[in-house]
């Protein structure tokens, strides 16, 4: 599973770093769902990749988007899973004192689907 955080320059070294130690938890046990060995997320099978936002970016300051593997229940509630993590960011980051516009997206994506036909 895939993170991309994009941050602004505004962002505190020390908000930076909470998340590179919680977000990894905090999105393996958002994700996890009953239903076998697929559902199982470890917070080690996280990876995260942080990228600071250019100088003209007009979003908010955190952008996290987490890519997926797509099971049944993950895809009847991606909107509540993205509401799930980003109460625990907001959480996290309060913890700090400080303030920042976050914004989580959750994409869901079928990984090793393929077809091959054999030609005659």
């Amino acid at each position: 599973m895939n993170v991309s955080i994009v941050y602004k320059a505004n962002l505190k070294e020390n908000v930076l770093d909470d998340l590179a130690r919680e977000l990894p938890v905090i999105i393996a046990k958002t994700l996890e769902v009953p239903g076998g060995r697929l559902a199982i997320i470890e917070p080690e099978q996280v990876s995260l990749e942080f990228s600071q936002a250019s100088a003209r970016d007009v979003g908010p300051d955190i952008r996290i988007m987490v890519f997926a593997r797509s099971n049944d229940p993950r895809t009847s509630s991606e909107n509540d899973l993205a509401r799930a993590v980003l109460e625990k960011v907001i959480a996290l980051i309060s913890r700090s004192g400080e303030k920042y516009s976050v914004n989580t997206r959750i994409y869901l994506m079928e990984i090793g689907v393929a077809e091959h036909t054999m030609g005659m």
